[in-house]
Protein backbone atom coordinates (compact mmCIF):
# COMPACT_ATOMS: atom_id res chain seq x y z
CA UNK A 1 0.00 0.00 0.00
CA UNK A 2 1.42 3.58 -0.75
CA UNK A 3 2.45 5.53 1.92
CA UNK A 4 -0.29 7.80 3.95
CA UNK A 5 -0.86 11.22 3.37
CA UNK A 6 -2.11 13.44 5.83
CA UNK A 7 -4.88 15.77 4.57
CA UNK A 8 -3.31 19.52 5.24
CA UNK A 9 -4.63 21.34 8.45
CA UNK A 10 -8.30 21.43 9.80
CA UNK A 11 -9.98 21.39 7.02
CA UNK A 12 -10.44 19.52 4.05
CA UNK A 13 -9.67 20.79 0.11
CA UNK A 14 -10.56 19.20 -3.01
CA UNK A 15 -12.16 19.57 -6.41
CA UNK A 16 -14.44 16.81 -5.93
CA UNK A 17 -15.56 15.27 -2.46
CA UNK A 18 -17.55 11.58 -2.72
CA UNK A 19 -18.86 10.20 0.24
CA UNK A 20 -21.78 6.62 -0.52
CA UNK A 21 -23.22 3.89 1.33
CA UNK A 22 -23.00 5.42 4.99
CA UNK A 23 -25.82 4.01 5.89
CA UNK A 24 -26.54 5.70 9.01
CA UNK A 25 -29.28 4.40 11.16
CA UNK A 26 -29.77 7.79 13.78
CA UNK A 27 -27.33 10.90 13.30
CA UNK A 28 -25.50 9.90 16.93
CA UNK A 29 -24.31 6.96 15.66
CA UNK A 30 -20.51 6.99 14.53
CA UNK A 31 -21.05 6.69 11.21
CA UNK A 32 -23.39 10.01 11.53
CA UNK A 33 -21.01 11.82 13.32
CA UNK A 34 -17.95 11.41 11.21
CA UNK A 35 -20.16 12.27 7.78
CA UNK A 36 -21.48 15.74 9.59
CA UNK A 37 -17.31 16.43 10.59
CA UNK A 38 -16.66 15.63 7.08
CA UNK A 39 -18.92 18.07 5.45
CA UNK A 40 -18.30 20.88 8.28
CA UNK A 41 -15.26 20.47 8.07
CA UNK A 42 -14.74 21.22 3.89
CA UNK A 43 -13.05 24.20 3.17
CA UNK A 44 -14.90 26.59 0.74
CA UNK A 45 -12.46 25.87 -2.02
CA UNK A 46 -14.36 22.44 -2.72
CA UNK A 47 -16.20 22.66 -5.86
CA UNK A 48 -18.69 19.78 -5.09
CA UNK A 49 -19.73 17.63 -2.64
CA UNK A 50 -21.73 14.14 -3.91
CA UNK A 51 -23.51 12.03 -1.43
CA UNK A 52 -23.70 8.53 -3.88
CA UNK A 53 -26.76 7.40 -2.16
CA UNK A 54 -27.49 5.28 0.90
CA UNK A 55 -26.29 7.50 3.11
CA UNK A 56 -28.99 6.06 5.23
CA UNK A 57 -29.71 2.50 6.24
CA UNK A 58 -33.50 4.14 5.28
CA UNK A 59 -34.53 7.44 4.32
CA UNK A 60 -38.30 8.08 3.24
CA UNK A 61 -38.21 11.97 1.91
CA UNK A 62 -41.63 12.41 2.41
CA UNK A 63 -41.95 11.96 5.97
CA UNK A 64 -41.86 14.55 8.57
CA UNK A 65 -40.66 11.92 11.06
CA UNK A 66 -37.39 11.10 8.84
CA UNK A 67 -37.24 15.00 7.96
CA UNK A 68 -36.94 15.73 12.15
CA UNK A 69 -34.13 12.15 12.39
CA UNK A 70 -32.10 13.39 10.13
CA UNK A 71 -32.46 17.21 10.50
CA UNK A 72 -28.75 18.09 11.54
CA UNK A 73 -27.08 15.90 7.84
CA UNK A 74 -29.84 18.34 6.06
CA UNK A 75 -28.49 21.81 8.08
CA UNK A 76 -25.05 20.63 7.74
CA UNK A 77 -25.58 20.29 3.53
CA UNK A 78 -27.33 23.29 3.67
CA UNK A 79 -24.60 24.96 5.33
CA UNK A 80 -21.68 23.70 3.19
CA UNK A 81 -24.15 25.04 -0.16
CA UNK A 82 -24.10 28.16 1.63
CA UNK A 83 -20.41 28.28 1.71
CA UNK A 84 -20.75 28.31 -1.86
CA UNK A 85 -19.96 24.41 -2.39
CA UNK A 86 -22.42 22.73 -4.86
CA UNK A 87 -24.29 19.90 -3.19
CA UNK A 88 -25.53 16.60 -5.09
CA UNK A 89 -27.39 14.02 -3.37
CA UNK A 90 -27.79 10.99 -5.61
CA UNK A 91 -30.79 8.17 -4.25
CA UNK A 92 -29.65 4.93 -3.68
CA UNK A 93 -31.79 2.16 -3.15
CA UNK A 94 -32.18 2.82 0.68
CA UNK A 95 -33.49 6.14 -0.09
CA UNK A 96 -37.24 6.85 -1.05
CA UNK A 97 -38.14 10.17 -2.60
CA UNK A 98 -35.61 12.63 -1.20
CA UNK A 99 -35.95 15.50 -3.30
CA UNK A 100 -39.33 15.68 -1.04
CA UNK A 101 -36.79 16.33 2.15
CA UNK A 102 -37.13 20.24 1.70
CA UNK A 103 -33.37 20.60 2.03
CA UNK A 104 -32.42 24.19 0.27
CA UNK A 105 -29.31 24.18 -1.67
CA UNK A 106 -29.08 20.23 -2.34
CA UNK A 107 -29.54 18.91 -5.59
CA UNK A 108 -31.32 15.84 -5.63
CA UNK A 109 -30.33 13.37 -8.43
CA UNK A 110 -33.23 10.87 -9.18
CA UNK A 111 -32.11 8.99 -12.08
CA UNK A 112 -29.60 6.87 -12.41
CA UNK A 113 -26.94 8.63 -14.11
CA UNK A 114 -25.51 12.18 -13.07
CA UNK A 115 -22.86 13.71 -15.02
CA UNK A 116 -20.66 16.03 -13.56
CA UNK A 117 -17.79 18.60 -15.23
CA UNK A 118 -15.10 20.08 -12.59
CA UNK A 119 -14.04 23.68 -13.40
CA UNK A 120 -10.23 22.08 -14.51
CA UNK A 121 -12.48 20.12 -17.29
CA UNK A 122 -13.13 16.56 -15.84
CA UNK A 123 -16.27 14.85 -16.71
CA UNK A 124 -16.99 12.43 -14.26
CA UNK A 125 -19.88 10.00 -14.84
CA UNK A 126 -21.80 9.11 -11.39
CA UNK A 127 -24.49 6.34 -10.19
CA UNK A 128 -25.37 4.89 -7.00
CA UNK A 129 -24.35 1.73 -8.84
CA UNK A 130 -27.30 -0.49 -7.90
CA UNK A 131 -28.99 -0.53 -11.74
CA UNK A 132 -25.29 -0.82 -13.29
CA UNK A 133 -25.32 -4.71 -13.76
CA UNK A 134 -29.18 -4.42 -15.72
CA UNK A 135 -30.87 -6.96 -13.19
CA UNK A 136 -34.78 -6.94 -14.46
CA UNK A 137 -36.01 -8.68 -11.38
CA UNK A 138 -34.21 -5.76 -9.01
CA UNK A 139 -35.16 -3.32 -11.71
CA UNK A 140 -38.90 -4.02 -11.26
CA UNK A 141 -38.48 -4.13 -7.34
CA UNK A 142 -36.34 -0.83 -6.87
CA UNK A 143 -39.96 0.55 -9.16
CA UNK A 144 -42.04 -0.52 -7.19
CA UNK A 145 -40.91 0.75 -3.95
CA UNK A 146 -40.00 3.99 -5.35
CA UNK A 147 -43.33 4.55 -7.06
CA UNK A 148 -45.72 7.04 -6.33
CA UNK A 149 -47.99 4.33 -5.11
CA UNK A 150 -45.80 3.06 -2.51
CA UNK A 151 -45.02 6.60 -1.47
CA UNK A 152 -49.21 6.77 -0.77
CA UNK A 153 -49.23 3.80 1.17
CA UNK A 154 -46.25 4.41 3.17
CA UNK A 155 -47.35 7.53 4.17
CA UNK A 156 -50.40 6.01 5.64
CA UNK A 157 -47.85 4.49 8.31
CA UNK A 158 -46.31 5.96 11.46
CA UNK A 159 -42.70 6.92 10.95
CA UNK A 160 -41.67 4.85 13.92
CA UNK A 161 -43.19 1.87 12.40
CA UNK A 162 -41.57 2.12 9.12
CA UNK A 163 -38.73 3.03 10.51
CA UNK A 164 -38.45 -0.19 12.44
CA UNK A 165 -39.40 -2.37 9.95
CA UNK A 166 -36.86 -0.58 7.08
CA UNK A 167 -34.05 -0.81 10.12
CA UNK A 168 -34.82 -4.40 11.01
CA UNK A 169 -35.06 -5.31 7.13
CA UNK A 170 -31.53 -3.40 6.72
CA UNK A 171 -29.87 -5.39 9.08
CA UNK A 172 -31.04 -8.86 8.08
CA UNK A 173 -29.88 -8.04 4.77
CA UNK A 174 -26.31 -7.10 6.06
CA UNK A 175 -26.32 -9.86 7.72
CA UNK A 176 -26.29 -12.20 4.54
CA UNK A 177 -23.90 -10.04 2.74
CA UNK A 178 -20.43 -12.11 4.74
CA UNK A 179 -22.19 -15.13 2.41
CA UNK A 180 -22.52 -12.92 -1.14
CA UNK A 181 -19.82 -13.12 -3.33
CA UNK A 182 -19.22 -10.51 -6.13
CA UNK A 183 -19.06 -11.33 -9.24
CA UNK A 184 -16.18 -8.44 -9.93
CA UNK A 185 -15.92 -9.74 -13.65
CA UNK A 186 -19.89 -8.89 -14.33
CA UNK A 187 -19.60 -5.83 -12.31
CA UNK A 188 -16.76 -4.05 -14.02
CA UNK A 189 -17.41 -5.41 -18.12
CA UNK A 190 -20.86 -3.64 -17.17
CA UNK A 191 -19.35 -0.68 -15.33
CA UNK A 192 -16.89 0.09 -18.14
CA UNK A 193 -19.59 -0.28 -20.75
CA UNK A 194 -22.12 2.12 -18.79
CA UNK A 195 -19.03 4.63 -18.65
CA UNK A 196 -18.50 4.03 -22.17
CA UNK A 197 -21.51 5.20 -23.28
CA UNK A 198 -20.62 9.17 -24.02
CA UNK A 199 -17.64 11.79 -23.68
CA UNK A 200 -17.03 10.51 -19.69
CA UNK A 201 -13.11 10.49 -18.43
CA UNK A 202 -13.83 8.67 -15.17
CA UNK A 203 -17.03 6.66 -13.86
CA UNK A 204 -17.91 6.87 -10.04
CA UNK A 205 -20.16 4.17 -8.52
CA UNK A 206 -21.06 2.94 -4.73
CA UNK A 207 -23.57 0.28 -3.51
CA UNK A 208 -20.78 -2.80 -3.83
CA UNK A 209 -18.91 -1.82 -0.72
CA UNK A 210 -15.69 -2.27 -2.57
CA UNK A 211 -12.71 0.03 -3.16
CA UNK A 212 -12.60 0.12 -7.16
CA UNK A 213 -10.13 1.81 -9.06
CA UNK A 214 -9.46 -0.16 -12.15
CA UNK A 215 -8.13 1.27 -15.39
CA UNK A 216 -10.56 1.25 -18.19
CA UNK A 217 -9.78 -0.72 -21.34
CA UNK A 218 -8.46 1.44 -24.50
CA UNK A 219 -8.52 4.67 -22.85
CA UNK A 220 -7.01 7.02 -20.36
CA UNK A 221 -9.51 7.36 -17.18
CA UNK A 222 -10.29 5.27 -13.80
CA UNK A 223 -13.81 3.23 -12.70
CA UNK A 224 -14.02 3.91 -9.15
CA UNK A 225 -16.13 3.13 -5.79
CA UNK A 226 -16.07 3.60 -2.54
CA UNK A 227 -15.16 1.34 -0.07
CA UNK A 228 -17.00 -0.35 2.69
CA UNK A 229 -17.82 2.27 5.77
CA UNK A 230 -16.90 -0.31 8.16
CA UNK A 231 -13.66 1.91 7.60
CA UNK A 232 -15.26 5.09 7.46
CA UNK A 233 -14.00 6.94 4.13
CA UNK A 234 -14.01 9.12 1.09
CA UNK A 235 -13.66 9.55 -2.04
CA UNK A 236 -11.92 13.05 -3.37
CA UNK A 237 -10.30 14.15 -6.43
CA UNK A 238 -7.76 17.40 -6.45
CA UNK A 239 -4.16 18.30 -8.22
CA UNK A 240 -5.67 15.61 -11.17
CA UNK A 241 -5.35 13.12 -8.83
CA UNK A 242 -7.56 10.54 -6.75
CA UNK A 243 -7.11 9.58 -3.22
CA UNK A 244 -9.07 7.69 -0.47
CA UNK A 245 -9.60 10.09 2.90
CA UNK A 246 -10.08 7.57 5.61
CA UNK A 247 -12.12 9.25 8.84
CA UNK A 248 -10.24 8.99 12.22
CA UNK A 249 -12.78 10.14 15.40
CA UNK A 250 -14.50 13.66 14.95
CA UNK A 251 -11.92 16.59 15.10
CA UNK A 252 -9.16 14.43 14.08
CA UNK A 253 -6.80 14.92 10.95
CA UNK A 254 -7.97 13.21 7.75
CA UNK A 255 -5.70 10.55 6.44
CA UNK A 256 -5.18 10.55 2.82
CA UNK A 257 -3.67 8.04 -0.24
CA UNK A 258 -3.76 7.52 -3.73
CA UNK A 259 -5.67 5.21 -5.02
CA UNK A 260 -4.84 1.51 -6.37
CA UNK A 261 -6.61 -0.97 -7.80
CA UNK A 262 -8.60 -3.98 -5.97
CA UNK A 263 -6.47 -6.27 -7.63
CA UNK A 264 -2.93 -5.27 -8.14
Amino acid sequence: MPPSLQAQGDSLTASLVLASDVHIQHMADRRGRLLLDLIERLSSEVEVLVLNGDIFDFCFGDAAYYRRKFRPLGEALEAAAKRGIRVVFVEGNHEVHMDRSGWSGVEFVLARDFALTLRSGERIKISHGDLITEDPLYRAFRGLIKSQFARRAASYIPGGWLDAYSLRHAKISRSQDRYRTLNHQRILDAFRAWVDEGAFDHGIIGHFHVPYAEPRQGRPGLLLSVDSWDRPNALIYRDGQFQRVHLQEPGLPFIAEPVASLFS
